[in-house]
C-alpha cells in the first residue's frame, strides 16, 4: 500500500495543479434571465445526483407551475454529447446518455438538453420562451463555464471523502476545502449507522473552515415489477423472503444498490453481477446475462440500467419468450430537513423574480 502511495502521490499533486490551472482560465457565462441551480459532487462514483435532481424538479414543478424547467447535462458517453442535443420523449440512451434519458422518461414535459459544451448546447437548443426559467445543472460543481445561482454538493455518507486524496491516489475530484464554493452540502444515503461518522465529518468540515449549510438525506426504496410488453408499464410487487433474485447493475455505487435490494426484497438469496458505471448493455452482454439467469430467478435492476436494457429489442423479446420476470428498484430522495431546504429554494426564487421584474422595468 505504501508503495502505491509513493508512486501515485506526485500524480495526485499534478492533478490538483492541472485542475487549478484549468479552472483559473475559465470565465463563467451567465445564461440570460435564467435561474441556474447546480447539483454536483467532489468525488468520483455515485453520490445520488440523479434522484436529487428529480427531487428538485418535483419541488419546482409543484411550487412554481408557471415556470419553464430544463435539466442541462453533459450526457456522459452519449453519442450526441459532442454537438449537443435536446432529448425527444422517446430517447435512446446510447445517443443521449443514461441519466438524461431517465430524466426525460420521468418528466416528459421538462426540457432535457445535453452537450459537452453546456453553454453552447443550451443557447442552441433551448425552445422555452418563458420569462421565468429554471435550469438544473446536472453534475455541475466543476463546470465553471456556467454561472450558478446555487450550488448543491452531495456527499455519500458511507465515504464522503474517500481517503482524502485527489485522483489518482484517491477519489476526490478536487480538494475538500473547495467545498467553500458550495451553497449547500447534502450528506446522502444516510442510515442510523452513520450518526457517529457524521459527527466526525462535520468536525472535519468545520476544521477546514467550511461553514456551508449542511443537510442530510435518505433513500426511500420501493420495488415495482415491469410488465414485459410494448407498454413496459409497472405494477406493484410484494417482496418474498423465499424468492430467488439476480441483481444486475452498472452504476457508480453498485454495493449500495445491492444492500438496498436485500433490504427492500427482504431476502438474502440475491446473486449479483456488477458492470462499470455508464456501461453500455450491448447485445452480447445481454445475451450472456440471460444465459446466467437460473431457473426460478427474478431479474432485478435499477431504472437507470433498465432504460438502456429495454432499447435492445431482442433482449426484451427473450425475456418475454422465456417468461423471465423483471423488477425495478425505484429510489426517492427524502431530505431530513425538507422544509428548511425548500425555504432556501423559495428565497432563491424570490430573489430571482425580483431581478427579472427589475430588468423588465428598464
Amino acid at each position: 500500500m505504501k508503495i502505491f502511495l509513493y508512486i501515485l502521490y506526485p500524480f495526485s499533486l499534478l492533478y490538483r495543479f492541472l485542475f487549478w490551472w484549468q479552472q483559473k482560465g475559465i470565465k463563467s457565462f451567465h445564461l440570460p434571465n435564467v435561474l441556474v441551480v447546480s447539483v454536483g459532487n467532489i468525488t468520483v462514483g455515485g453520490t445520488g445526483k440523479t434522484p436529487f435532481v428529480q427531487y428538485l424538479v418535483h419541488f419546482f414543478k409543484e411550487t412554481y407551475p408557471g415556470y419553464a424547467i430544463t435539466i442541462l447535462s453533459r450526457g456522459y458517453k452519449a453519442e450526441k454529447s459532442r454537438d449537443g442535443a435536446i432529448l425527444p420523449n422517446e430517447s435512446d440512451p446510447k445517443l443521449y446518455g443514461d441519466e438524461p434519458s431517465q430524466h426525460k422518461e420521468v418528466f416528459p414535459d421538462v426540457q432535457v438538453i445535453i452537450g459537452r459544451d453546456r453553454k453552447k448546447a443550451f443557447l442552441n437548443y433551448n425552445k422555452f420562451q418563458s420569462s421565468k426559467h429554471i435550469v438544473i445543472l446536472d453534475d455541475g460543481f466543476q463546470h465553471k463555464a456556467l454561472h450558478r445561482d446555487f450550488d448543491f454538493v452531495l456527499l455519500d455518507s458511507n465515504s464522503p471523502f474517500g481517503n482524502g486524496f485527489t485522483i489518482p491516489l484517491g477519489f476526490l475530484r478536487e480538494p475538500i476545502h473547495h467545498l467553500k464554493r458550495a451553497d449547500a452540502i447534502v450528506f446522502t444515503k444516510l442510515t442510523s449507522n452513520h450518526q457517529q461518522k457524521l459527527k466526525k465529518y462535520t468536525n472535519l468540515l468545520n476544521h477546514a473552515g467550511i461553514n456551508t449549510p449542511v443537510f442530510h438525506s435518505t433513500f426511500k426504496a420501493s420495488i415495482s415489477e415491469v410488465i414485459i410488453d410494448q407498454s413496459f408499464s409497472k405494477k406493484s410487487y410484494e417482496p418474498n423472503s423465499d424468492g430467488k433474485y439476480f441483481l444486475v447493475t452498472g452504476v457508480g455505487n453498485p454495493n449500495h444498490v445491492y444492500s438496498t435490494a436485500k433490504l427492500t426484497l427482504d431476502s438474502v438469496r440475491i446473486r449479483k453481477k456488477f458492470f462499470p458505471d455508464h456501461f453500455e448493455f450491448h447485445s452480447g452482454s445481454l445475451e450472456s446475462l440471460v444465459d446466467e439467469i437460473e431457473v426460478g430467478e427474478i431479474l432485478v435492476t435499477t431504472e437507470k440500467d433498465w432504460v438502456k436494457m429495454r432499447s435492445n429489442l431482442p433482449f426484451v423479446q427473450t425475456l418475454e419468450k422465456k417468461k423471465i420476470r423483471l423488477l425495478l428498484i425505484l429510489i426517492q430522495v427524502c431530505v431530513n430537513e425538507d422544509q428548511k431546504i425548500k425555504s432556501m429554494l423559495a428565497a432563491l426564487v424570490s430573489t430571482y423574480e425580483a431581478k427579472i421584474d427589475q430588468v423588465s422595468k428598464i
